[in-house]
């Protein structure tokens, strides 16, 4: 029996109350009887079979999968990392990682992806502190762990793999403690934004920037690589890049207001002081010289109202995340403040609104806008977990146990130790 587990659930969404009947709702384009259209929360846990002891000592295995590679070309044992801080201690073994093979043919060929699997495995001992821990917790260790492989080897797809919306990670759960073994399987998503599914309305305009050679606006492309940094869990790269998109946005569509409109004194004081502007006097100041709507009084359904505050909020943290590597802004009020939970969320969601404003003005001045009749403001469901708290949302099994009966299996600690003296 499979159970839904919210481990410390952060959850922003622009439609209210939007419950889990309603996200398979979603993504399953309103048809209850179409299975699934994407790799996501709606693919539950497999249900643990009768469990094998998988090591010699009391404690528990945990079993982290992972759909990407880690090069580790060394067939030695390593030593396994002791880890201990936050009440727990871990023993971090050394990852192993294969390419896999796809059980579905979608091709005439017979030709296949490559697709890999790696597993980072960790043990809790009984005697440790922390024992027995929960899967969510050693997690956070595990994905901070893959942070440092990422920057140390420059491996920089790792953390980043995970097709879609599909979990971060997969993988079972052992407690082994006297003539007893038990397996509990689990999905952790971590922090993930949910999105709707490509619709027909997009193919026709798609097919025509394709066809006319259109450039994929550079401020989108860098508003998804903010998406991803977010998935990933990365609060600060996020920040960077979604300030980017902004400006980037913010300033083209400036000057594009101001091309059109050369002899005009708005356009001619923006020429002339735009070098000086902050971002903020450029949004919410030259916008007035060049007459757009006024940012604050342009109102996006199931959007923040003051997604412009929140804009302006945004570019100070991504000045300090870019010149210092850190999420904190000096408050007038407060003074110096870190990035508060639900913050980064609402960046997100202000800069969709942002966009909403941007092409309506392109429209007003009747200046080219790519794909301008395809609204992609509300392509975003939802948003899970929190890259503060690095847990997000987690779904598990039941537990399944069975007797211990044979030889017991080497030990996965003494084993590596040993290898490593």
């Amino acid at each position: 029996m499979e159970r839904c587990i919210l481990a410390q659930d952060t959850s922003c969404q622009p439609e209210s109350n939007l419950s889990s009947e309603d996200l398979l709702r979603i993504v399953r384009g309103d048809d209850p009887n179409r299975p699934p259209m994407w790799n996501g929360l709606p693919r539950m846990t497999t249900p643990p079979e009768a469990p094998s002891k998988p090591m010699a000592e009391d404690g528990q295995l945990f079993e982290f999968l992972f759909p990407y590679p880690i090069h580790i070309f060394d067939s030695a044992d390593w030593p396994p990392l002791r880890i201990a801080g936050d009440g727990i201690e871990i023993h971090l073994l050394k990852p192993i990682s294969t390419p896999v093979t796809a059980k579905e043919q979608l091709a005439v060929g017979n030709e296949s992806p490559d697709l890999f699997c790696s597993n980072l495995r960790a043990v809790v001992l009984k005697t440790s502190p922390g024992f027995p821990a929960d899967h969510d917790h050693v997690f956070e260790i595990v994905r901070h762990a893959l942070q440092w492989m990422r920057v140390l080897s420059r491996q920089f797809w790792i953390g980043t793999g995970a097709a879609g919306v599909a979990a971060a990670s997969r993988g079972s759960a052992f407690h082994i403690e006297g003539g007893i073994v038990s397996q509990m399987n689990y999905a952790l998503y971590g922090s993930t934004i949910l999105v709707r599914a490509l619709p027909l309305r997009f193919w026709e305009p798609l097919g025509q920037c394709v066809s006319g050679g259109v450039p994929v606006p550079v401020s989108e492309s860098i508003y998804c690589d903010a998406l991803a940094s977010f998935a990933s869990g990365d609060s600060v790269r996020c920040l960077v890049e979604l300030g980017v998109a902004v400006e980037i946005e913010l300033n083209n569509l400036l000057d594009d207001i101001a091309a059109v409109q050369p002899n005009s004194s708005g356009a001619a004081r923006y020429q002339k002081e735009k070098r000086k502007l902050r971002f903020e006097q450029k949004l919410l100041t030259s916008t007035s010289w060049l007459r757009t709507t006024n940012p604050k009084q342009f109102v996006v359904p199931n959007m923040p109202a003051d997604w412009a505050d929140h804009i302006v909020s945004l570019y100070k943290f991504r000045s300090k995340a870019a010149h210092e590597g850190r999420a904190v802004i000096t408050d007038s009020s407060t003074g110096p403040r870190p990035l508060a939970a639900g913050e980064l969320q609402s960046f997100i969601f202000s800069t969709e609104a942002l966009y909403r404003w941007s092409n309506a003005q392109r429209l007003k001045f009747r200046l080219p806008a790519p794909a301008a009749s395809v609204d992609r403001s509300n392509q975003i469901i939802a948003i899970l977990g929190d890259p503060l708290d690095r847990r997000g949302f987690v779904i598990g099994t039941s537990e399944s146990s069975s007797s211990i009966e044979g030889d017991a299996p080497v030990s996965s600690l003494s084993r590596q130790q040993a290898s490593s003296e």
